[in-house]
């Protein structure tokens, strides 16, 4: 939120922010003109609050999924640019994505929506040999994802999800996985950073590094892709964080988000290219201004979220402050505490910590992190089963 607010200041702008009652106590407020409070996550709800703030306002940004599609219909009831209603119902929904993909001509896994395991069984027998991928149709932070091998595996994937609830069942899609973000300006999708992403137990994101290890043939073929995707599922306005795996044939484009990447690439973005302001650019966009050029890249910057093992009850940690303590870290948070108990990893919100840094390259970056995880100890005692944290539920 702090680029946000110093690119809005030097622009002239002021910041509204509207969240639930219940996180408005976590809000930075020196940085807004006013925080109002509303159910950001209900259409309906957000448009009665909001169009009722007495100000002028420019554009709108969600942060979280579950915003995308209320902030759409506010910005239309208010009459200011943004992405329309259905349009943030398409990437909201990874079926109709992946529809509206396929029929751009853009590679893509085989996929279905089912609500059960008969459904599921059915779309494999009708594709190749698995293995194959388990999940919401409208999920995040990667709740509920199973890899599914067999038909016998589907019992499993589909126990614990709601009686009756669409999920998205899809070829699964081998190769090293990474993000891009950017900017929509003047119609056109602009990159402005390129992620290597690291994977954990069941898909949990556990770190990413800009620049991504990508060769000037596979960045240009996802500049590419991105110019025809985007304008596909109707994103036309504002920041976007696209997910794609790369593989011999290729690149095939996974999810597709109306909101800034977490994970703090933003601001990694910005450390990886001095110079540049990814909201500005937006931020000019709406207000109608010529756009500034993109720095090149020429450093590095990379984030790692830490997992505590074995599950348990942590007893202690050691060498944190020390750790973080380096010039090359720029953010850090350590998320548990002695005496919490630490349950397996199966969502983003069971992550126990994380540490961003930057350097002069993606080596130098990764060396850096390693020995800054190495340098935190954590003592974990077994007693008893942890209690998970459960995944949120789309509304």
């Amino acid at each position: 939120m702090r680029l946000l607010h110093e690119q809005a200041r030097r622009r002239g702008l002021e910041l509204i922010g509207a969240e639930k009652p219940a996180n408005l106590s976590f809000a930075d407020a020196s940085k807004f003109s006013a925080l109002v409070p509303c159910d950001v996550e209900d259409a309906a709800a957000a448009v009665a609050t909001m169009t009722s703030v007495d100000a002028e306002v420019a554009g709108v940004l969600a942060f979280r999924d579950l915003c995308v599609e209320p902030l759409a219909a506010v910005a239309r009831a208010l009459g200011i640019p943004a992405i329309s209603p259905s349009a943030a119902r398409t990437t909201r929904n990874k079926d109709l994505s992946r529809e509206r993909l396929r029929e751009a001509g853009l590679p893509q896994p085989a996929s279905a929506l089912v609500r059960n395991v008969t459904e599921a069984r059915e779309f494999l027998d009708s594709t190749p040999p698995g293995p194959w991928i388990v999940k919401p149709r409208d999920g995040m932070g990667s709740a509920q994802v199973d890899l599914v091998r067999s038909a016998a595996d589907l019992e499993q994937a589909f126990s614990g999800r709601p009686h009756g609830s669409p999920a998205l069942i899809e070829e699964f899609v081998p190769g090293p996985e990474f993000s891009a973000d950017g900017v929509v300006v003047g119609g056109v999708p602009v990159i402005t950073a390129l992620a290597q992403k690291s994977l954990g137990p069941c898909f949990v994101e556990t770190g990413h590094r800009v620049p991504a290890d990508l060769s000037d043939a596979q960045v240009a073929l996802v500049d590419e892709q991105m110019r025809v995707a985007l304008p596909a599922v109707g994103l036309d306005r504002g920041l976007f964080h696209v997910e794609f795996w790369t593989h011999d044939t290729g690149v095939v484009l996974g999810e597709i988000h109306a909101r800034p990447g977490g994970a703090f690439i933003p601001t990694m973005a910005e450390y990886a290219r001095p110079g540049l302001e990814m909201y500005g650019l937006y931020l000019d966009d709406v207000l109608g201004r010529p756009s500034r050029p993109i720095p090149p890249t020429t450093r590095s910057a990379g984030m790692r979220h830490l997992i505590v093992q074995p599950p348990g009850r942590l007893v202690s940690v050691s060498g944190w402050d020390a750790a973080v303590a380096v010039d090359e870290c720029v953010a850090s948070g350590l998320l548990v505490g002695p005496g919490d108990r630490i349950g397996p990893v199966t969502w983003s919100a069971d992550r126990h910590g994380f540490v961003v840094v930057e350097g002069a390259s993606g080596a130098e970056v990764d060396a850096c992190l390693d020995r800054i995880e190495n340098g935190i100890g954590f003592e974990v005692t077994q007693d008893g089963p942890p209690e998970p944290v459960s995944p949120p539920s789309a509304p």
